[in-house]
């Protein structure tokens, strides 16, 4: 859906500078959330100070909102999720960092919340809600794109979340700001199905890009390692060296629900494994990537081998970039002996791409 990229736009912003540094902290936190099924219609994040394993917390973060998701697409009591305080004091921009990212990154996770509960209210304004009127204005506006988007994509109304979510941080929303907020909301949408129809329009009149094949994968697909898209893509051309000639850089994929920064994808244990899994099941996929758009070439490189981003670079680890590209260079050898083209040709500009 084209709301998914006003998501992207608006939940990926950060409040502050400090809100940006406790995020980047929150690995070395010592607050945790225990997070439990406390019955079929009540699910509970429990704060307390407690050592955690970020990747761990937010894999059951996501596996509960998967759940919830699940019982309101099959027509259940959705049963929403509740914050709860624990034992303890709580460190304050560490629970804000941790909640703020659980959000944009969580799928589904802000439309999900139990804004009818007391205690997940009090919570929320305390630890997320910003102090500063103006950037709560842009919160609150991201919340409500997050939360219409959710609602849509399961078959909820979004209107009754939305009223519960503004009553709970302390807003106040009447029908024209709905009516103006849903309106901007159709606005935006038209105007990003225009300028994808453009974009379409602009590949179709170059024939350089004509072949063009993208994917979409999904957070979902991502997590259960489902590499089903991409087997289909080649199921056609393993046993018919013309039709793999055909689409030589003609693959371009991309991800959605996810936060949408890269050193975020470079560093999520659920990318890592589905791209391992890609490039091991597909080594030849560096054969049909298409770079010219988009650095697909490094992109894909830099979720199987570990990397780092220095000054809007993309910087490798050196052992591990070594063996992996002696790897690539026979597999496009092999490629090229099926295909009559010249390895050093292949093997040349996958390098070009790699290093660009």
């Amino acid at each position: 859906m084209m709301k998914r990229f006003l998501r992207k736009v608006f939940a990926g912003r950060r409040h502050n500078g400090e809100a940006l540094d406790s995020a980047e902290s929150v690995a070395q936190a010592v607050d945790d959330v225990h997070i439990k099924s406390v019955s079929k219609s009540r699910y509970e994040w429990t704060l307390a100070r407690i050592a955690f394993e970020e990747d761990v917390l937010r894999e059951e973060a996501s596996d509960m909102v998967e759940e919830v998701v699940s019982r309101v697409e099959a027509g259940e009591r959705g049963g929403w999720i509740r914050l709860r305080a624990g034992e303890g004091d709580l460190d304050s921009e560490r629970i804000h960092a941790w909640i703020d990212r659980i959000e944009r990154e969580t799928y589904d996770a802000t439309a999900l919340l139990d804004w009818a509960d007391e205690e997940t209210a009090h919570l929320y304004r305390t630890y997320v809600l910003p102090v500063d009127q103006e950037e709560q204005e842009t919160f609150v506006q991201s919340r409500m794109v997050m939360i219409y988007d959710t609602c849509e994509a399961i078959g909820m109304k979004p209107r009754p979340r939305a009223r519960l979510f503004a009553e709970a941080i302390g807003w106040e929303l009447y029908e024209d700001d709905f009516v103006s907020f849903e309106s901007w909301l159709a606005e935006m949408s038209d105007a990003v199905l225009e300028e994808a129809g453009e974009e379409a329009d602009r590949k179709r009149d170059s024939d350089d890009v004509s072949h063009i094949t993208p994917l979409q994968i999904s957070r979902e697909e991502v997590e259960r390692e489902d590499i089903g898209k991409i087997d289909a893509f080649f199921a056609p051309l393993l046993t018919d060296t013309k039709a793999l000639a055909r689409q030589k850089e003609s693959l371009v994929f991309a991800f959605y629900g996810f936060s949408g920064e890269l050193e975020d994808m470079m560093s999520n244990a659920a990318v890592n494994a589905w791209a391992g899994k890609l490039v091991e099941q597909h080594p030849y996929v560096f054969y049909v990537l298409n770079d010219e758009h988009v650095p697909m070439t490094q992109f894909v490189t830099s979720m199987v081998v570990t990397s780092r981003m220095e000054n809007d670079r993309v910087v490798f680890d050196d052992e591990e970039l070594a063996e992996f590209t002696a790897f690539i260079h026979a597999v496009l050898a092999q490629i090229a002996a099926q295909t009559g083209e010249d390895a050093n040709d292949l093997i040349a500009r996958f390098e070009s791409r790699l290093f660009a």
